[in-house]
């Protein structure tokens, strides 16, 4: 292994003594740590330009002082157990950092580093504690087709040669994007090429993507109200005024839209986070017409816009869009996993070619053995199938938990139910959901209000507070009756 060391022969300091204080000074700030090995005196002094006698005096020197121990035919390896007399020393040649920086207090980086902001919770902390958890947007390990994709993947992986070493293009694989623009047209009424797809890290790379390109001309953010906190917490720290648009159970209102220009509007129209509710298509033209009059944007999320169980899906914004208003995002994070890594941005050509640009500022593109390996899974028609065989599992799980709340929770108000892995509940009676989230999770339950559940709510809206979320996607049938049942009996008891 090589370290990094440097030496000066025109420094007053001996050969040796560089080599000591150095290594010394890295294994008191933790850059080498009890255990790791030492190069070979040989190979260190031709790394450094030196004779190998410097080296072995240097390596001397430190194992009589406890920083390095030789272990016979292993080799020189740093102590496990630093001397107690360098706990509190300060390594040789070293200053304080004030005195170093010529300055006072805390860096720029330390500075940096004290900012604290909210950021989307991605994981459920309490989970290692449930027996049965509706965290929202968990997708089922057991139904990602792990035969296909490894087929698929060790032929990208074996035959990829070139592509494997080459910069791909920032704005995607061409083949999925044609993939993509295949699937959208069926499944979303949306009609657009590959040119107008960009592939990107997710749906939340796709939104900051989309911040970035705006700045200087959106004047104002204007977010559903209760809306996603992950668009909401990023567009507020790119410093644009962030404002609330409430929802009903249409959706978005279009009414409380403001008529001054430059605006960019995050929706989910397809299943509104958190409500689940769908935007119908009369507000759907209306937010068009906006648009229109009002020069603005639209970022569509279709976030699990994949699965709709009953009816047929609306035709997406974007779809219905004749005047460039509207930027579709998607992902696969829902209808396979979230560790791919892979979403998608439809917009017009000369939009994506922008977003594109900003891609290969910030990282040039996914993977090419993701993209080149997805693609095929979309080109192949095991996509398709793949949607198929989940959509029909996930609509016996929401069957499953709206059939158990009804029948222990007379009374309830379910939202969401038409599509999508997760219901929005109001629990009977306007009892408090918070005490019964509470309560459940003392027996190992998972349920969660929508702001517990990633959702940011404004402080005047207190009519979404009292809504409990549960996702049922990665819950099997028995569990969730289980569930529902025990919950029963928890709000029975107070």
């Amino acid at each position: 292994m090589q370290i990094s060391l440097f030496v000066d022969p025109n420094r007053s300091k001996t050969l040796q003594r560089q080599v000591v204080d150095q290594i010394r000074r890295m294994i008191l700030t933790g850059r080498l740590k009890g255990g790791d090995p030492m190069p070979g005196s040989r190979a260190l002094a031709t790394q450094l330009g030196v004779s190998r006698n410097t080296v072995i005096i240097a390596y001397e020197h430190l194992v009589s002082e406890g920083y390095l121990v030789v272990r016979p035919n292993l080799g020189t390896f740093v102590t496990d157990e630093l001397p107690d007399q360098s706990l509190n020393a300060t390594p040789s040649g070293s200053v304080p950092k004030a005195a170093a920086t010529g300055r006072r207090g805390p860096g720029m980086l330390d500075r940096i580093a004290d900012r604290a902001f909210p950021v989307q919770e991605l994981r459920n902390a309490a989970a290692g504690r449930l027996h049965t958890d509706f965290w929202l947007g968990r997708v089922d390990p057991e139904v990602f087709p792990v035969a296909e994709w490894r087929r698929i993947l060790d032929l990208k992986l074996r035959f990829g040669h070139r592509a494997l070493t080459e910069y791909g293009d920032p704005q995607g694989l061409a083949e999925l994007r044609r993939a993509i623009a295949d699937h959208l047209g069926p499944a979303r009424g949306i009609s657009c090429t590959e040119q107008e797809v960009v592939i990107t890290a997710g749906s939340q790379e796709a939104l900051m993507l989309i911040a970035r390109a705006a700045e200087g001309e959106a004047r104002v953010f204007l977010h559903e109200d209760p809306g996603y906190g992950g668009a909401i917490h990023l567009c507020a720290r790119s410093g644009v005024e962030c404002r609330p648009v409430p929802v009903d159970r249409e959706g978005l209102i279009v009414e409380a839209l403001p008529e001054e220009p430059g605006a960019m509007l995050y929706v989910t129209p397809s299943h509104q986070f958190p409500t689940g509710v769908t935007l119908s298509l009369a507000r759907r033209l209306e937010l068009l017409a906006w648009a229109e009059r009002t020069d603005s944007l639209i970022v569509e999320d279709d976030y699990d816009g994949d699965f709709r169980h009953d009816g047929s899906p609306l035709t997406a914004l974007r779809g219905i869009d004749t005047t460039g208003r509207v930027l579709f995002v998607g992902t696969f994070s829902k209808s396979l996993s979230p560790v791919l890594r892979i979403g998608y941005i439809v917009g017009t050509a000369a939009a994506a070619r922008t977003l594109g640009r900003w891609k290969q500022l910030l990282t040039n593109g996914p993977p090419w053995h993701m993209q080149a390996t997805l693609a095929d899974f979309m080109e192949s028609g095991a996509f398709a199938r793949h949607l198929r065989r989940i959509r029909r599992v996930y609509h016996d799980r929401r069957d499953a938990l709206i059939a158990a709340i009804e029948r222990h929770f007379p009374g309830s108000e379910i939202l969401g139910r038409r599509g999508g892995m997760h219901i929005a509940w109001r629990l009977p009676d306007h009892r408090c959901a918070r005490r019964l989230q509470r309560q459940a999770l003392m027996r190992g339950i998972g349920i969660y209000t929508a702001e517990d559940g990633g959702a940011c709510l404004s402080p005047g809206n207190d009519r979404h507070r009292d809504l409990l979320m549960l996702g049922y996607a990665a819950v099997p049938e028995g569990r969730i009756r289980a569930a529902i049942a025990d919950l029963a009996a928890i709000a029975g008891e107070t």
